[in-house]
């Protein structure tokens, strides 16, 4: 009998996003960048986010066993980003690849009242995830795998799809999960 690791496994696109307290806009972004001014804006909240981090975290929260696995430098950021599963369960970082000399990806949310949001992504280390980067030794017994944001991931939409193609195989011959 197979050991059941984690009921779920999400992998992919995971980012800390950074979000400022904006106020105070009376004509809407266009206060907020203003060529040559500074614009005075409130403390900024950190947060996971992406696929893995969404998905991982609400499964895990609902009290599912979830592994994740997803990809971050050795920068400040893919540290908070670490720090910030461990606050959930130091378990949850165990499958991620932590990448020396990449960068971590993450989202400026630009987030006013009134006003829709607006991203300012960098990709970061999301783009060299590749079929590799998954741990099949970790997939054993898994019900479901959930494979996130492959459009915002270079390696898995280059050459028409190929590395995508390469992973999803991949995942189905280690263990007939789809």
């Amino acid at each position: 009998m197979k050991k059941v690791s984690a009921d779920f496994v999400v992998a992919g696109h995971i980012c800390l996003d950074v979000i400022p307290e904006i106020s105070g806009l009376a004509n809407g972004l266009g206060d907020l960048l203003v060529p040559g001014r500074l614009t005075a804006i409130g403390p900024a909240l950190m947060s996971t986010g992406g696929a893995v981090s969404n998905t991982g975290l609400a499964l895990h929260r609902l009290g599912f066993a979830v592994q994740l696995m997803g990809k971050v430098g050795d920068d400040l950021f893919g540290k908070a980003i670490l720090d910030g599963l461990s606050e959930y369960s130091s378990a949850l970082k165990e499958g991620m690849i932590l990448t020396p000399g990449e960068i971590s990806s993450y989202t400026v949310v630009i987030s006013p009242p009134g006003v829709d949001r607006v991203f300012l992504h960098a990709t970061g280390a999301n783009d060299t995830f590749c079929a590799e980067d998954i741990q099949t030794d970790l997939l054993e017994g898994t019900k479901l795998f959930h494979f996130g944001y492959p459009p915002l991931m270079r390696r898995m939409f280059e050459n028409n799809g190929k590395e995508l193609v390469r992973l999803l195989s991949k995942i189905n011959r280690s263990n007939g999960v789809a």
